[in-house]
């Protein structure tokens, strides 16, 4: 029965971590992900900063009941080798090793925290825990990230993602339009067709009026050859604008994935930081519960003072 609870939360810590991999696993797919700014991009970073506190909270609650390295390591081990089922095997391997350690330096903090406390106090005792163990995972996932990354552009090259262009000429205010899509101007005077066939037949009244015959060629074109569609105008000033970028980064290519890397970390740093503050609250509810249940006890202690006399 005393395994077993030591046991409790071994499964819910290897669950949330499973799920965690392979959302990892989408970011190593393509470099862009964190430039995307979309709201599926936002979702699934606030799902992997979602899973990566989940994991940590377990993990801290199974090192505190469990307290016993001969429990604690085969968990520590089957999850670092859970990335060998979702990741490239390089890759995989690098996450292994950093997951390891940072699951290890976790459970020695605690340890080292739950020998000298005086009174129980879980969400000053764990919490810092659960803060470390999230922001040493997020390290282990942008290591892996900044490989990935840097064998992508060296195969690929870098290119500046089209959804990045996109949301920059949103900012950018265009030539005004009329109701009819055409710019005020290249607008050109409402003439009939049957009104420019008899101007064509008179050029000499077109003289006299000091017009060139030559602008009738312009006004019999159609309507639609007239009109500039604004979707080529923004095509053109994209790629006008995506080829003068890619030719100011091109010199610094070999410091874009340091780059990607540096702002992933600062993204999910963040988020999970957020996320951590909900932390605290639930650590303490957790034991409420627990005690309440009677699945923990507590009992209090009348230990001797020493104090200074003279």
């Amino acid at each position: 029965m005393i395994m077993l609870k030591k046991l409790t939360f071994a499964p819910f810590f290897l669950i949330a971590f499973s799920l965690l991999i392979p959302q990892i696993n989408s970011l190593l797919a393509s470099y862009d992900f964190i430039f995307s700014l979309s709201a599926n991009s936002l979702i699934q970073l606030i799902k992997i900063a979602f899973l990566i506190s989940l994991a940590c909270l377990f993990f801290s609650l199974f090192v505190t009941l469990a307290s016993d390295l001969k429990i604690i390591l085969p968990v520590i081990i089957l999850s670092a080798l859970l990335p060998l089922l979702f990741l490239n095997t390089s890759l995989a391997i690098i996450l292994v090793v950093t997951i390891t350690i940072s699951l290890f330096l976790t459970y020695l903090s605690l340890q080292s925290t739950l020998k000298s406390y005086l009174t129980f106090q879980p969400a000053a005792l764990l919490g810092p825990a659960v803060r470390h163990l999230s922001g040493f995972l997020i390290l282990s996932f942008c290591l892996i990230y900044f490989f990935s990354s840097s064998k992508i552009i060296a195969q690929n090259g870098f290119q500046i993602p089209d959804s990045l262009i996109d949301t920059a000429l949103k900012m950018t205010p265009l030539p005004a339009q009329n109701q009819s899509g055409q710019t005020e101007q290249t607008q050109l005077p409402a003439i009939s067709s049957d009104q420019i066939k008899l101007l064509k037949n008179n050029p000499e009244l077109l003289k006299q009026s000091g017009i060139d015959p030559k602008l009738l060629d312009s006004l019999s074109v159609p309507q639609e050859a007239i009109e500039a569609p604004a979707d080529l105008i923004k095509d053109t000033i994209k790629q006008t604008v995506k080829d003068q970028v890619q030719n100011f980064i091109k010199p610094y290519a070999s410091f874009i994935p340091a780059v990607l890397t540096v702002l992933l970390f600062i993204t999910l740093q963040s988020i999970t930081s957020f996320i951590n503050l909900l932390i605290y609250p639930l650590i303490w509810l957790t034991f409420l519960i627990l005690e309440k249940v009677g699945f923990t006890k507590f009992t209090t202690e009348m230990r001797p003072v020493k104090k200074l006399m003279v």
